[in-house]
């Protein structure tokens, strides 16, 4: 492992990509093989908090935005698609709020309004006013993301230069800082 000094004047000197693409491939490297492994062994509950875990990590450092407000923009720029049921930013709310089930809130009225299907096409569906997801595709949708020429790595175009420059000091600051 990099000596966390030199991490950190790496961190400071460089441009905002280096700091931006370390965070990138880490989470890539560490979370996302264990979220894959997950999904092959189809434990979709793991697999949806640890998509949470990566989208709220990326959307403070990113967007400095936290929460359901930070998830849903994570959605929007990076797993969203144009086509129907692929648009999970519309479910965001629902998603958060069975994430927040799974990992506080076991008994929940929650499984009225939200339920799971497998084997539609579709990654959601709003069904006589409940939401009906499908882990499956979302996972695909996430997975897509972070492959090669995926969204997640054009986040330049996302940024603005001032945007970039923002998001190189506060990862430096979560870097310091245990919060």
């Amino acid at each position: 492992m990099e000596d966390k000094n030199n991490r950190l004047k790496r961190f400071q000197n460089g441009s905002p990509i280096e700091i931006i693409e370390t965070l990138l491939n880490s989470l890539d490297n560490f979370m996302n093989r264990e979220i894959d492994i997950s999904a092959k062994g189809e434990c979709w509950n793991l697999v949806v908090i640890g998509i949470h875990a990566v989208a709220l990590t990326l959307s403070e450092g990113l967007f400095g935005k936290s929460g359901i407000t930070g998830y849903k923009l994570f959605l929007m720029k990076f797993i969203d698609i144009d086509e129907k049921g692929y648009d999970f930013s519309v479910i965001a709310d629902d998603i958060h709020n069975y994430r927040n089930v799974l990992a506080h809130r076991w008994l929940s009225q929650t499984g009225y309004e939200f339920g799971l299907d497998f084997s539609m096409k579709e990654g959601y569906q709003i069904r006589d006013k409940i939401t009906v997801f499908n882990p499956k595709r979302y996972y695909q949708s996430y997975n897509e993301a972070f492959s090669g020429g995926g969204k997640i790595w054009d986040y330049e175009k996302i940024l603005t230069k001032d945007e970039l420059d923002q998001t190189k000091d506060r990862l430096i600051d979560r870097y310091l800082h245990k919060k």
